[in-house]
Protein backbone atom coordinates (compact mmCIF):
# COMPACT_ATOMS: atom_id res chain seq x y z
CA UNK A 1 0.00 0.00 0.00
CA UNK A 2 1.08 3.67 -0.93
CA UNK A 3 -0.72 6.33 -0.08
CA UNK A 4 -0.61 9.94 -1.65
CA UNK A 5 -1.95 13.06 0.76
CA UNK A 6 -3.32 16.27 -0.96
CA UNK A 7 -2.19 19.29 0.96
CA UNK A 8 -2.92 22.63 0.07
CA UNK A 9 -4.18 25.77 1.62
CA UNK A 10 -7.10 24.78 3.27
CA UNK A 11 -6.53 26.45 6.81
CA UNK A 12 -5.14 24.02 9.81
CA UNK A 13 -6.03 21.01 7.47
CA UNK A 14 -2.33 19.50 7.80
CA UNK A 15 -2.37 19.62 11.47
CA UNK A 16 -4.92 16.35 10.98
CA UNK A 17 -3.32 14.90 7.94
CA UNK A 18 -0.01 15.12 8.75
CA UNK A 19 -1.12 13.17 12.10
CA UNK A 20 -2.73 10.28 10.01
CA UNK A 21 0.17 10.50 7.50
CA UNK A 22 2.60 9.90 10.72
CA UNK A 23 0.59 6.90 11.66
CA UNK A 24 0.73 5.14 8.00
CA UNK A 25 4.54 5.34 8.15
CA UNK A 26 4.44 3.74 11.67
CA UNK A 27 2.47 1.00 10.11
CA UNK A 28 5.13 0.51 7.47
CA UNK A 29 2.92 2.35 4.53
CA UNK A 30 4.55 4.32 1.98
CA UNK A 31 3.45 7.99 2.17
CA UNK A 32 3.88 11.04 -0.10
CA UNK A 33 2.55 14.52 -0.33
CA UNK A 34 1.21 16.48 -3.59
CA UNK A 35 1.39 20.03 -2.56
CA UNK A 36 -0.54 22.79 -4.76
CA UNK A 37 3.00 25.17 -3.86
CA UNK A 38 5.42 26.57 -2.16
CA UNK A 39 4.03 28.42 0.42
CA UNK A 40 1.61 24.98 1.68
CA UNK A 41 4.79 23.02 1.52
CA UNK A 42 6.21 25.37 4.45
CA UNK A 43 2.91 26.36 5.65
CA UNK A 44 1.90 22.38 6.26
CA UNK A 45 5.49 21.87 7.66
CA UNK A 46 5.32 18.57 4.99
CA UNK A 47 9.24 18.70 4.55
CA UNK A 48 9.16 17.75 8.64
CA UNK A 49 7.73 14.03 7.71
CA UNK A 50 10.33 12.93 5.96
CA UNK A 51 8.08 12.17 3.07
CA UNK A 52 8.19 12.15 -0.77
CA UNK A 53 6.53 15.34 -2.14
CA UNK A 54 5.98 16.98 -5.27
CA UNK A 55 5.15 20.29 -5.70
CA UNK A 56 2.42 21.41 -8.42
CA UNK A 57 3.38 24.84 -9.27
CA UNK A 58 6.81 23.85 -9.64
CA UNK A 59 5.91 20.89 -12.03
CA UNK A 60 3.10 23.45 -13.90
CA UNK A 61 5.64 26.06 -14.72
CA UNK A 62 7.99 23.27 -16.54
CA UNK A 63 4.97 22.09 -18.49
CA UNK A 64 3.74 22.05 -21.99
CA UNK A 65 0.26 21.67 -23.26
CA UNK A 66 -0.03 17.69 -23.64
CA UNK A 67 -3.14 17.42 -26.21
CA UNK A 68 -2.84 13.89 -26.04
CA UNK A 69 -4.06 13.79 -22.25
CA UNK A 70 -6.60 15.75 -22.96
CA UNK A 71 -7.84 14.25 -25.47
CA UNK A 72 -7.43 10.75 -23.64
CA UNK A 73 -9.41 12.30 -20.48
CA UNK A 74 -11.99 13.87 -22.72
CA UNK A 75 -14.83 12.00 -21.17
CA UNK A 76 -14.55 13.99 -18.65
CA UNK A 77 -16.17 17.71 -18.22
CA UNK A 78 -12.20 19.12 -17.63
CA UNK A 79 -13.77 22.63 -17.79
CA UNK A 80 -16.90 21.85 -15.26
CA UNK A 81 -13.59 20.28 -12.88
CA UNK A 82 -12.24 24.11 -13.19
CA UNK A 83 -15.00 25.35 -12.11
CA UNK A 84 -14.51 25.54 -8.15
CA UNK A 85 -11.52 27.51 -8.36
CA UNK A 86 -12.69 29.56 -11.11
CA UNK A 87 -15.90 30.74 -8.39
CA UNK A 88 -12.95 30.83 -5.33
CA UNK A 89 -10.78 33.34 -7.64
CA UNK A 90 -13.87 35.69 -8.52
CA UNK A 91 -14.46 35.78 -4.68
CA UNK A 92 -11.41 36.62 -3.22
CA UNK A 93 -9.47 37.91 -6.07
CA UNK A 94 -6.88 35.38 -7.10
CA UNK A 95 -6.35 34.55 -10.59
CA UNK A 96 -7.25 38.32 -12.79
CA UNK A 97 -7.34 37.94 -16.19
CA UNK A 98 -6.15 34.25 -17.37
CA UNK A 99 -6.05 33.09 -21.18
CA UNK A 100 -7.27 29.69 -22.64
CA UNK A 101 -4.24 28.95 -23.07
CA UNK A 102 -3.41 28.86 -19.31
CA UNK A 103 -6.67 27.34 -18.96
CA UNK A 104 -6.13 24.68 -21.15
CA UNK A 105 -2.56 24.39 -19.62
CA UNK A 106 -3.74 24.17 -16.02
CA UNK A 107 -5.71 20.92 -17.35
CA UNK A 108 -2.96 19.23 -19.08
CA UNK A 109 -0.53 20.15 -16.00
CA UNK A 110 -3.19 18.41 -13.29
CA UNK A 111 -4.04 15.84 -15.23
CA UNK A 112 -0.16 14.88 -15.99
CA UNK A 113 0.73 15.89 -12.77
CA UNK A 114 -0.78 13.27 -11.11
CA UNK A 115 -0.72 10.18 -13.78
CA UNK A 116 2.92 10.74 -12.92
CA UNK A 117 2.87 10.83 -9.62
CA UNK A 118 0.57 7.48 -9.42
CA UNK A 119 3.09 5.43 -12.13
CA UNK A 120 6.25 6.22 -10.88
CA UNK A 121 5.46 6.41 -7.26
CA UNK A 122 3.04 3.46 -7.40
CA UNK A 123 0.22 4.76 -4.96
CA UNK A 124 -2.66 2.85 -4.41
CA UNK A 125 -4.47 5.30 -2.37
CA UNK A 126 -5.55 9.24 -2.27
CA UNK A 127 -5.90 10.59 0.64
CA UNK A 128 -8.21 14.12 1.15
CA UNK A 129 -11.06 15.67 2.33
CA UNK A 130 -14.18 15.32 -0.11
CA UNK A 131 -13.24 16.24 -3.45
CA UNK A 132 -13.86 20.08 -3.15
CA UNK A 133 -11.42 21.84 -5.17
CA UNK A 134 -10.05 21.71 -8.97
CA UNK A 135 -6.61 19.74 -7.34
CA UNK A 136 -8.38 17.13 -5.34
CA UNK A 137 -11.13 17.18 -8.44
CA UNK A 138 -8.30 16.23 -11.10
CA UNK A 139 -6.47 14.08 -9.01
CA UNK A 140 -10.05 12.07 -8.70
CA UNK A 141 -10.30 12.23 -12.60
CA UNK A 142 -6.86 10.57 -12.66
CA UNK A 143 -8.36 8.09 -10.02
CA UNK A 144 -11.11 7.13 -11.73
CA UNK A 145 -8.87 5.90 -14.92
CA UNK A 146 -6.32 4.34 -12.93
CA UNK A 147 -8.51 2.68 -10.24
CA UNK A 148 -6.45 4.27 -7.56
CA UNK A 149 -8.97 4.73 -4.07
CA UNK A 150 -10.12 8.15 -3.73
CA UNK A 151 -10.23 8.29 0.08
CA UNK A 152 -12.14 11.85 1.01
CA UNK A 153 -12.81 12.14 4.85
CA UNK A 154 -16.11 14.57 5.60
CA UNK A 155 -18.56 15.58 7.79
CA UNK A 156 -22.30 14.05 7.87
CA UNK A 157 -25.06 15.62 8.79
CA UNK A 158 -25.23 13.31 12.05
CA UNK A 159 -23.69 14.22 14.60
CA UNK A 160 -20.58 12.42 16.26
CA UNK A 161 -20.44 10.45 12.79
CA UNK A 162 -18.24 11.35 9.46
CA UNK A 163 -18.27 9.82 6.00
CA UNK A 164 -15.65 8.74 4.25
CA UNK A 165 -16.44 9.50 0.19
CA UNK A 166 -14.95 8.44 -2.74
CA UNK A 167 -17.66 9.86 -5.38
CA UNK A 168 -18.34 13.37 -4.65
CA UNK A 169 -21.29 13.09 -7.01
CA UNK A 170 -22.67 9.60 -5.90
CA UNK A 171 -23.27 9.77 -2.05
CA UNK A 172 -26.47 9.28 -2.41
CA UNK A 173 -25.79 5.16 -4.07
CA UNK A 174 -24.10 3.86 -1.18
CA UNK A 175 -27.18 5.18 0.87
CA UNK A 176 -30.14 3.96 -1.15
CA UNK A 177 -28.04 0.74 -1.60
CA UNK A 178 -28.46 0.06 2.09
CA UNK A 179 -31.98 1.55 2.56
CA UNK A 180 -33.37 -0.84 0.24
CA UNK A 181 -31.75 -3.72 2.03
CA UNK A 182 -32.97 -2.68 4.61
CA UNK A 183 -36.63 -2.41 3.18
CA UNK A 184 -36.20 -5.55 1.38
CA UNK A 185 -35.04 -6.72 4.98
CA UNK A 186 -31.75 -8.48 3.76
CA UNK A 187 -29.62 -6.73 6.30
CA UNK A 188 -29.96 -7.04 9.74
CA UNK A 189 -29.14 -3.57 11.97
CA UNK A 190 -28.59 -4.07 16.07
CA UNK A 191 -32.08 -2.85 18.10
CA UNK A 192 -29.17 0.23 19.43
CA UNK A 193 -29.10 1.57 16.01
CA UNK A 194 -32.69 1.86 15.49
CA UNK A 195 -33.14 3.07 18.28
CA UNK A 196 -30.59 5.72 18.01
CA UNK A 197 -32.18 6.86 14.88
CA UNK A 198 -35.68 7.24 16.18
CA UNK A 199 -34.37 9.20 19.17
CA UNK A 200 -32.38 11.08 16.77
CA UNK A 201 -35.70 11.87 14.17
CA UNK A 202 -37.75 12.16 17.62
CA UNK A 203 -35.00 15.66 18.37
CA UNK A 204 -34.54 16.76 15.01
CA UNK A 205 -35.99 20.12 15.72
CA UNK A 206 -33.04 20.68 18.27
CA UNK A 207 -29.72 19.07 16.81
CA UNK A 208 -27.54 20.35 14.50
CA UNK A 209 -24.84 18.71 12.50
CA UNK A 210 -21.09 19.17 14.11
CA UNK A 211 -20.10 21.61 11.25
CA UNK A 212 -22.54 24.12 12.47
CA UNK A 213 -20.38 24.05 15.80
CA UNK A 214 -16.62 23.88 13.88
CA UNK A 215 -16.61 26.33 11.05
CA UNK A 216 -16.96 29.86 13.12
CA UNK A 217 -18.13 31.24 10.48
CA UNK A 218 -20.43 33.39 11.90
CA UNK A 219 -18.32 35.25 13.82
CA UNK A 220 -18.39 38.91 12.41
CA UNK A 221 -15.37 40.42 14.53
CA UNK A 222 -12.79 41.54 13.28
CA UNK A 223 -9.96 41.52 15.75
CA UNK A 224 -10.68 38.00 17.10
CA UNK A 225 -10.42 36.69 13.94
CA UNK A 226 -7.91 38.42 12.14
CA UNK A 227 -5.54 39.71 15.03
CA UNK A 228 -4.08 36.76 16.23
CA UNK A 229 -0.38 35.40 17.01
CA UNK A 230 -1.19 32.29 14.12
CA UNK A 231 -2.93 35.54 11.19
CA UNK A 232 0.59 36.94 11.67
CA UNK A 233 3.12 34.42 11.47
CA UNK A 234 0.91 33.46 8.42
CA UNK A 235 1.26 36.70 7.21
CA UNK A 236 5.11 37.10 8.09
CA UNK A 237 5.53 33.47 5.98
CA UNK A 238 3.52 35.23 2.69
CA UNK A 239 6.08 38.01 3.11
CA UNK A 240 8.90 35.71 2.76
CA UNK A 241 7.56 34.16 -1.26
CA UNK A 242 6.29 37.56 -2.25
CA UNK A 243 8.83 36.86 -4.80
CA UNK A 244 7.64 33.68 -5.92
CA UNK A 245 5.56 32.44 -9.27
CA UNK A 246 2.33 33.45 -8.63
CA UNK A 247 1.09 33.07 -11.46
CA UNK A 248 1.44 29.16 -11.62
CA UNK A 249 0.07 28.87 -7.68
CA UNK A 250 -3.36 29.19 -9.22
CA UNK A 251 -4.69 28.32 -5.83
CA UNK A 252 -3.13 30.97 -3.86
CA UNK A 253 -2.09 33.57 -6.25
CA UNK A 254 0.62 35.96 -4.48
CA UNK A 255 -0.04 34.93 -0.96
CA UNK A 256 0.18 38.11 0.52
CA UNK A 257 -2.54 39.76 -1.60
CA UNK A 258 -4.71 36.52 -0.63
CA UNK A 259 -4.74 36.99 3.04
CA UNK A 260 -4.85 41.06 2.45
CA UNK A 261 -7.98 39.87 0.13
CA UNK A 262 -9.32 37.53 2.82
CA UNK A 263 -8.92 40.48 5.59
CA UNK A 264 -10.72 42.97 3.35
CA UNK A 265 -13.43 40.40 2.46
CA UNK A 266 -14.15 39.91 6.17
CA UNK A 267 -13.74 43.92 6.60
CA UNK A 268 -16.34 44.44 3.84
CA UNK A 269 -19.02 41.94 5.58
CA UNK A 270 -18.36 44.35 9.19
CA UNK A 271 -19.15 47.21 7.30
CA UNK A 272 -21.92 46.10 5.42
CA UNK A 273 -24.10 44.21 7.91
CA UNK A 274 -25.94 47.46 9.57
CA UNK A 275 -27.01 47.91 5.91
CA UNK A 276 -27.99 44.63 4.67
CA UNK A 277 -30.39 44.64 8.14
CA UNK A 278 -32.53 47.10 6.27
CA UNK A 279 -33.58 44.36 3.69
CA UNK A 280 -34.76 41.80 6.25
CA UNK A 281 -38.28 41.24 6.90
CA UNK A 282 -40.15 38.81 9.49
CA UNK A 283 -42.10 35.98 8.11
CA UNK A 284 -45.44 36.76 7.54
CA UNK A 285 -49.59 34.93 7.12
CA UNK A 286 -50.17 32.99 4.36
CA UNK A 287 -48.44 29.85 1.79
CA UNK A 288 -45.08 29.90 1.22
CA UNK A 289 -41.68 28.00 0.38
CA UNK A 290 -38.47 28.78 1.63
CA UNK A 291 -35.45 28.99 0.17
CA UNK A 292 -31.98 28.91 2.51
CA UNK A 293 -28.95 30.83 0.67
CA UNK A 294 -25.87 29.03 0.95
CA UNK A 295 -22.28 30.16 1.99
CA UNK A 296 -19.90 30.66 -1.30
CA UNK A 297 -17.27 29.46 -2.26
CA UNK A 298 -17.64 26.17 -1.29
CA UNK A 299 -18.18 22.33 -2.83
CA UNK A 300 -21.43 22.15 -1.68
CA UNK A 301 -21.89 24.77 -4.54
CA UNK A 302 -19.52 24.97 -6.86
CA UNK A 303 -18.95 20.90 -7.33
CA UNK A 304 -22.49 19.75 -6.32
CA UNK A 305 -24.70 22.34 -7.91
CA UNK A 306 -22.26 24.56 -10.56
CA UNK A 307 -24.92 25.46 -12.38
CA UNK A 308 -27.11 27.49 -10.34
CA UNK A 309 -24.21 29.34 -8.25
CA UNK A 310 -25.65 32.22 -9.17
CA UNK A 311 -28.26 32.09 -6.36
CA UNK A 312 -29.83 35.58 -7.41
CA UNK A 313 -31.17 33.77 -10.58
CA UNK A 314 -32.13 30.80 -9.53
CA UNK A 315 -33.94 32.84 -6.91
CA UNK A 316 -35.09 34.86 -9.86
CA UNK A 317 -36.27 31.85 -11.60
CA UNK A 318 -38.25 30.90 -8.59
CA UNK A 319 -39.97 33.60 -7.69
CA UNK A 320 -41.56 34.31 -11.47
CA UNK A 321 -42.66 29.95 -11.64
CA UNK A 322 -44.35 30.41 -8.19
CA UNK A 323 -48.05 28.87 -7.59
CA UNK A 324 -50.58 31.33 -7.82
CA UNK A 325 -50.78 33.13 -3.81
CA UNK A 326 -47.34 31.61 -2.82
CA UNK A 327 -44.41 33.48 -1.94
CA UNK A 328 -41.43 32.30 -1.46
CA UNK A 329 -39.22 33.11 1.82
CA UNK A 330 -35.24 33.43 1.18
CA UNK A 331 -33.52 32.67 4.57
CA UNK A 332 -29.85 34.37 4.63
CA UNK A 333 -27.11 31.67 6.07
CA UNK A 334 -26.06 32.52 9.27
CA UNK A 335 -22.53 32.29 8.19
CA UNK A 336 -22.43 34.13 5.02
CA UNK A 337 -24.88 36.85 5.65
CA UNK A 338 -23.14 40.25 4.29
CA UNK A 339 -20.77 38.80 2.53
CA UNK A 340 -22.64 39.33 -1.06
CA UNK A 341 -22.90 43.23 -2.13
CA UNK A 342 -25.51 45.20 -0.66
CA UNK A 343 -26.87 44.84 -4.81
CA UNK A 344 -27.65 41.53 -4.33
CA UNK A 345 -29.81 41.94 -1.50
CA UNK A 346 -31.20 45.23 -2.97
CA UNK A 347 -32.02 43.08 -6.12
CA UNK A 348 -33.42 40.24 -4.52
CA UNK A 349 -36.09 42.29 -1.98
CA UNK A 350 -37.15 43.56 -5.78
CA UNK A 351 -38.47 40.74 -6.72
CA UNK A 352 -42.14 39.57 -6.17
CA UNK A 353 -43.39 37.30 -4.60
CA UNK A 354 -39.64 37.34 -2.29
CA UNK A 355 -39.28 38.03 1.45
CA UNK A 356 -36.02 38.17 2.33
CA UNK A 357 -35.57 36.75 6.24
CA UNK A 358 -32.79 37.27 8.78
CA UNK A 359 -30.35 34.30 9.37
CA UNK A 360 -31.56 34.34 12.70
CA UNK A 361 -34.89 33.08 12.19
CA UNK A 362 -35.87 29.48 13.81
CA UNK A 363 -35.34 27.69 10.58
CA UNK A 364 -36.79 24.42 11.91
CA UNK A 365 -40.22 26.45 12.53
CA UNK A 366 -39.84 27.74 9.29
CA UNK A 367 -40.00 24.47 7.87
CA UNK A 368 -42.55 23.22 9.66
CA UNK A 369 -44.84 26.42 8.23
CA UNK A 370 -43.62 25.59 5.05
CA UNK A 371 -45.65 23.74 2.31
CA UNK A 372 -41.74 22.73 1.19
CA UNK A 373 -38.10 23.57 0.95
CA UNK A 374 -36.19 24.72 -2.56
CA UNK A 375 -32.76 24.33 -2.18
CA UNK A 376 -29.14 23.57 -3.75
CA UNK A 377 -28.08 20.71 -1.66
CA UNK A 378 -28.83 22.27 2.05
CA UNK A 379 -28.89 20.71 5.06
CA UNK A 380 -31.92 22.30 5.47
CA UNK A 381 -33.29 20.26 2.61
CA UNK A 382 -32.64 17.37 4.39
CA UNK A 383 -34.00 18.21 7.40
CA UNK A 384 -37.07 19.24 5.65
CA UNK A 385 -37.87 15.22 4.57
CA UNK A 386 -37.30 14.22 8.51
CA UNK A 387 -39.93 17.17 9.09
CA UNK A 388 -42.04 15.15 6.41
CA UNK A 389 -41.95 18.74 4.23
CA UNK A 390 -41.15 17.72 -0.02
CA UNK A 391 -38.11 19.43 -1.23
CA UNK A 392 -37.40 20.47 -4.87
CA UNK A 393 -33.58 20.17 -5.56
CA UNK A 394 -31.50 21.98 -7.74
CA UNK A 395 -27.59 20.08 -7.14
CA UNK A 396 -26.36 16.83 -6.01
CA UNK A 397 -26.27 15.66 -2.57
CA UNK A 398 -27.18 12.19 -0.37
CA UNK A 399 -30.92 12.71 0.12
CA UNK A 400 -31.76 13.09 -3.38
CA UNK A 401 -33.51 9.71 -3.95
CA UNK A 402 -36.08 10.71 -0.98
CA UNK A 403 -39.79 10.07 -2.26
CA UNK A 404 -40.30 13.64 -1.41
CA UNK A 405 -37.35 15.07 -2.85
CA UNK A 406 -38.07 16.45 -6.92
CA UNK A 407 -35.20 17.18 -8.95
CA UNK A 408 -34.71 19.77 -10.85
CA UNK A 409 -34.74 19.41 -14.48
CA UNK A 410 -35.93 21.64 -17.02
CA UNK A 411 -36.29 25.38 -15.80
CA UNK A 412 -39.42 25.90 -18.04
CA UNK A 413 -41.02 23.03 -15.96
CA UNK A 414 -40.44 24.89 -12.33
CA UNK A 415 -44.14 25.68 -12.45
CA UNK A 416 -45.33 21.93 -12.77
CA UNK A 417 -42.84 21.26 -10.52
CA UNK A 418 -43.47 23.37 -7.39
CA UNK A 419 -47.20 23.05 -8.21
CA UNK A 420 -46.56 19.54 -7.41
CA UNK A 421 -44.84 20.00 -4.33
CA UNK A 422 -48.30 21.54 -3.02
CA UNK A 423 -49.75 18.44 -3.00
CA UNK A 424 -46.66 16.01 -3.01
CA UNK A 425 -46.79 14.50 0.77
CA UNK A 426 -50.79 13.56 0.38
CA UNK A 427 -50.28 11.82 -2.98
CA UNK A 428 -47.60 10.53 -2.29
CA UNK A 429 -48.42 6.09 -1.45
CA UNK A 430 -44.83 5.96 0.56
CA UNK A 431 -44.84 5.60 4.42
CA UNK A 432 -42.90 8.62 5.37
CA UNK A 433 -42.37 7.98 9.01
CA UNK A 434 -41.59 4.35 8.22
CA UNK A 435 -39.38 5.23 5.05
CA UNK A 436 -37.58 8.07 6.57
CA UNK A 437 -36.07 5.49 9.72
CA UNK A 438 -35.02 3.08 6.96
CA UNK A 439 -33.23 6.47 5.36
CA UNK A 440 -31.56 7.17 8.58
CA UNK A 441 -30.72 3.99 9.60
CA UNK A 442 -28.74 3.46 5.63
CA UNK A 443 -27.35 7.15 6.48
CA UNK A 444 -25.91 6.18 9.97
CA UNK A 445 -24.52 2.73 8.37
CA UNK A 446 -22.92 4.84 6.04
CA UNK A 447 -21.00 6.65 8.18
CA UNK A 448 -18.64 6.07 11.23
CA UNK A 449 -18.30 7.07 14.39
CA UNK A 450 -16.52 10.47 15.00
CA UNK A 451 -16.42 14.08 15.35
CA UNK A 452 -14.67 15.15 12.21
CA UNK A 453 -13.16 18.87 12.53
CA UNK A 454 -10.37 19.06 10.08
CA UNK A 455 -9.37 22.79 11.76
CA UNK A 456 -8.38 21.79 14.84
CA UNK A 457 -4.77 23.29 16.14
CA UNK A 458 -1.74 20.50 16.67
CA UNK A 459 -2.55 19.17 19.93
CA UNK A 460 -6.13 18.72 19.66
CA UNK A 461 -5.66 17.40 15.96
CA UNK A 462 -3.17 14.81 17.16
CA UNK A 463 -6.29 13.39 19.77
CA UNK A 464 -8.72 13.21 16.59
CA UNK A 465 -6.32 11.28 14.78
CA UNK A 466 -5.50 8.54 17.14
CA UNK A 467 -9.23 8.21 17.50
CA UNK A 468 -9.91 7.97 13.90
CA UNK A 469 -7.13 6.32 12.72
CA UNK A 470 -8.23 2.76 13.29
CA UNK A 471 -11.04 3.47 11.14
CA UNK A 472 -9.26 5.25 8.01
CA UNK A 473 -6.98 2.29 8.30
CA UNK A 474 -9.95 -0.56 8.11
CA UNK A 475 -11.16 2.12 5.17
CA UNK A 476 -7.64 1.73 3.59
CA UNK A 477 -7.72 -1.96 3.71
CA UNK A 478 -10.81 -2.36 2.48
CA UNK A 479 -9.93 -0.72 -0.88
CA UNK A 480 -13.47 -0.52 -2.92
CA UNK A 481 -13.78 -1.45 -6.87
CA UNK A 482 -14.48 1.72 -8.65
Amino acid sequence: MKVLVLSNSAPNYHNFFNAISRRLIEKGVGVGYAVDCPVSLAENKVEELGVQYDVFSEFFAQHELDEEILSAYSHHNLNLALFSDFDRSEEYGIWGRRSDEFFDRLKSALLSFFSQLIDQHGYTAVLYENVSNAFAHFCWIVCQETNVDYVGLTGSRLPGRFCFTSNPFGEHVPIERTRQALEEQRLDVPEAVWGWCREYISNIETTSPDYMAFNNLDNIKIIDRYFRLSKLRKIFRAIRFIGGDHYHSFQRGNPLLYSAGMFLRSLKRRIRLPFVKKYYTAPGDGDFFLYPLHFHPESSTSILSSSYVNEYETIKNIAFNLPEGVRLYVKDHLSAWGYPRLNFYKKLVSLPNVKLLAPFEPTKQLIKQSKGVVTLTSTVGYEALLLKKPVLLFGEVFYQNHPLVTKVGRLPDLFQSLSMMMRQLEETDVDIENYNLQFVAAYYLNTWPGRLNLMLDHKDAEKLADELFPLLWERLLDEPNH
